[in-house]
């Protein structure tokens, strides 16, 4: 079952290793001692990548889950040094409370302006991996599977590898839901929102299935 750590953001001390700028973000976690985040699903809506004349660095549009590994389960969507869009698998594996390494998954594609990029990520009882499934308007075009542990938090991020990334355009996520192991019903209370971001989240089942129908990230300069 999940270490029962409840004084920090799971997904907060897994990027404290991270070096890297990040901009506004939908936070959740960590999940109550014995409950873990079994399955979710985001849509993003591919907005304009920054120019090669601003972004110099590497940005990253994604949502995650910090594990009681110490793992980071991220789908990315990525533009390097003003490229198009492109989206794959991802996870970010704890090696050592100092060292982590980068797992890619099997397949990538091009996105453009406009498009939807589902990412799916669900935990098999039989296997003991999270499975993550990227789609690129409804065609699968990347997956991965990992041992990362118990997923415990759930948030999104803009994310730059460094601080050059230009202005990142508003944009949103779409149909999200997170599933947990078990009701927690408490998990509303973890939500947090940076500036200028808007979201809510909603359960139906007493704190098993938690929906959120949006959430709009505000344009961000590095």
């Amino acid at each position: 079952m999940p270490s029962t750590r409840q004084v920090f953001s799971v997904i907060a001390a897994t990027l404290a290793t991270v070096h890297a700028a990040f901009g506004p973000a939908f936070s959740t976690g960590p999940t109550a001692s014995g409950v873990y985040i079994s399955s979710s699903t985001a849509t993003l809506v591919v907005p304009a990548a920054p120019p090669a004349s601003s972004n110099k660095g590497d940005l990253s549009l994604w949502v995650g889950m910090g594990t009681s590994a110490g793992d980071l389960i991220q789908s990315i969507v990525e533009s390097y040094a003003g490229s198009s869009w492109s989206t794959y698998a991802y996870t970010l594996k704890e090696t050592s409370p100092t060292s982590q390494e980068a797992i890619y998954g099997k397949g990538s594609a091009t996105a453009a302006t406009g498009s939807q990029i589902k990412m799916n990520y669900a935990y098999s009882s039989s296997t003991g991996n999270y499975t993550q499934t990227v789609y690129l308007n409804n065609a699968v075009v990347s997956t991965l599977s990992t041992s990362d542990g118990f997923a415990e938090g759930w948030g999104s991020a803009v994310e730059c590898a460094a601080t050059d990334c230009g202005t990142v355009p508003a944009h949103q996520w779409i149909n999200v839901q997170i599933v947990l192991s078990a009701a927690d019903p408490g998990y509303i209370n973890t939500l947090g929102l940076s500036s200028g971001v808007k979201a809510s989240m909603t359960t139906s089942d007493g704190g098993k299935t938690w929906n959120v129908p949006s959430i709009s990230i505000p344009q961000f300069t590095f």
